[in-house]
Parts: C-alpha cells; structure tokens; sequence
C-alpha cells in the first residue's frame, strides 16, 4: 500500500494487509461510507487459495482504514465486512478478492421498528437514537416538538431510516466520523459554510494541483416554497411559506436571483406550529438550491492534502463566474501501489456575477 496506509482488523493493525492489493473508499452524502479491499489469490503449500476463507475478513470483522497525514493519522472508514466479490483464474495466476464493507450505521438499518417518540424535538430523538448505539453526538438542536396529544412522531422504519428522514425534513446532514483511535462521532446538522476553505483546487494557474474539472448546471428547481395548513385545534391557518433556506450562499448570486423570477413549490405535512413549518419548507430549498454540480480528481501527493466529505473546497482558475467555494458531496479514494488518488464530488448553490 502506498502513503503508509494502515489497515486494522478489529482495532489491530495487521501488517499482512499493507504490502499488497488496492483500497477503495466512497463517502458521499446521504449514504453510507463503503469500502473496497482487492487482493490477489494464490495457492499456498496445502493447494488451497489464499485469501478467501480468512477469518479476519468473515462477516462482521471490523475494518478500520487510515492515512497518515500532517503529522496524523486519519481515518478514512470503521465498519464491518458485509461481503466479498472474487475472480478465479486457473491456476490462480489472475485471481483477486474485494473484500466489502461499509461504516458502522449499517448496524442501525438492520432492524425495522415501531416507536412512539412524543414531547420531545427532532434533535432529541437523534440523540436517544444515537446514544442507544454508541456514537459520540454532534447533534444540531431543533426547536420542532411532536406533542403526544397532536402529531407525535410515529416511527416504523429502522433507526438509520427515521435518522435520515428526520434529518432530511430539518435540512440537515447525518454521517459518521471516525478518528485514529476509534472514537466514532455521529453528526446529525446543517451543512457547515460559515468557515473557511479545507482544501484548495487550481487549475490554468501557474502551479495547478487538478487537471481538469467538470461543471454543469441547472437552473430549473424551486425558488420558493408555498405551504399552508389548518390547525386543528385553533380552527386557523398555520403559513409556512418561505423563499429562503438561510443557508450561506457560496458565490454572489443565489438561484433566485439568477433565474430572476417565481419557481414554487407547494409542500403539505401535518405539523402543530409555523415553526415546523417553515423549517420544513426551509428543508425543501436547501434540498433544491445546490444547481451547480463539479467533478475533478487529484492525488493526495499533488494536493498535498485530504479531502474529505462535507467540508469546502475552494476552486480557482475556472473563471470569474465559477471560481470560489464549494461543498464537497462526494469523495472516492483510490489507493494502490503507486497513489492515492481522490475523485471529488463538489456542489454550489449560487455563482459570482
């Protein structure tokens, strides 16, 4: 493995694992962190192949995978292994294994449940959830209640189910870190792009760390949110009804200043308060905002940096409209022999004029 990679078996580094093969890993937003291990096959001195009945890679073995960087050592992935891919040739001489896993929140999606969750916030429940499982929280307070006597919130999903719902309803984010001594922290907020830029990608400058980038947009999606409901108990209208998410804007134009006129959108749910929905409708914007989508890849050697899923990049050398910030969506992580190779995913939700 190149760039010191280190690859753990259940929290021990296993030395065995480092010399040879290829790692992929894939974190994105919305979905689990994956994994890929590929190593070859060969046939050891009782004519069995190798690889392909290690205990270290049965089911559930956890797999912890880091890079050393600044003087640290970053985790990339903890989770277990969920299954294998192989190819045989005869007599082994092409033969290959992928061993695949997954972070740990495949655990919370593994059992389907009914609950009752009444007097308390979208946030609290996060956190209840999350306790129950472990994890470090980093959880984002909301104001939003579900009274046991109106519209309680009723689960019958899995946890990792009602998790992203909930966090997709409130316009936040939920994933899962990892630091170098296992520590996992569970991260249930809003995208964060008050801060500064993580990384920074050039390209058509005199010492460019991409090649080559790819942009497109699109323009057409809501500008505005119309939402009304009827409050049972009071007999009158709740409005929440809102053409902003109160997101920073990374450029200088936001969509709905680009397009320059009325793209809505009509939302319907049972809530109690304008609170909730208004923050709903919120939701649904900052779902929708993000019209500007980027792709380039790099090495960690070249950029002398990782990049890693819901941070900010930023990009120059592509022109006054589109250099600037952007959020990265997507990250996939390419190491073998001879580098580490980083294929980005990165977002923007508005351009400079």
């Amino acid at each position: 493995m190149p760039q010191g990679v280190e690859i753990q078996i259940n929290a021990v580094p296993d030395p065995e694992l480092m010399g040879s093969g290829s790692v992929e890993v894939y974190e994105r937003a919305g979905r689990p962190t994956t994994y890929r291990l590929r190593y070859p096959v060969g046939i050891n001195d009782d004519g069995d192949l190798t690889m392909l009945s290690e205990a270290r890679f049965d089911p559930g073995s956890e797999v912890s995978i880091l890079v050393p960087i600044g003087g640290t050592q970053e985790c990339l992935v903890k989770g277990p292994v969920r299954g294998q891919s192989m190819h045989l040739d005869h007599a082994a001489a092409a033969s290959w294994v992928e061993v695949l896993g997954s972070d740990t929140t495949v655990a919370m999606d593994r059992e389907n449940k009914v609950t009752v969750w009444a007097d308390m916030t979208d946030s609290d429940v996060a956190s209840n959830i999350l306790a129950s499982h472990g994890y470090a929280p980093d959880v984002h307070s909301t104001s939003t209640g579900h009274a046991e006597d109106r519209h309680a919130l009723v689960q019958r999903d899995t946890d990792l189910g009602l998790l992203r719902r909930l966090a997709r309803r409130n316009g936040f984010h939920f994933w899962v870190t990892c630091d170098d001594s296992g520590m996992e922290t569970a991260h249930f907020r809003p995208a964060v792009l008050d801060g500064g830029s993580i990384v920074f990608l050039s390209i058509n400058q005199e010492m460019p760390n991409i090649n080559a980038l790819d942009i497109q947009w699109d323009v057409e999606r809501p500008t505005s949110v119309e939402s009304t409901e009827l409050d049972a108990r009071a007999g009158s209208d709740i409005n929440g009804a809102t053409t902003s998410s109160g997101a920073r804007v990374l450029g200088a134009a936001n969509l709905q200043a680009i397009t320059g006129d009325v793209r809505s959108t009509r939302l319907t749910a049972p809530v109690d308060d304008a609170g909730d929905l208004t923050s709903r409708s919120a939701a649904v914007l900052g779902e929708a905002e993000w019209f500007v989508q980027a792709n380039t890849s790099t090495t960690l050697a070249r950029l002398g940096a990782l990049v890693r899923l819901h941070t900010l990049a930023n990009v120059s050398g592509i022109g006054s409209r589109h250099s600037g910030d952007y959020y990265v969506t997507g990250v996939r992580h390419l190491v073998d022999s001879s580098q580490h190779r980083m294929e980005i995913e990165l977002s923007r939700n508005g351009w400079n004029i």
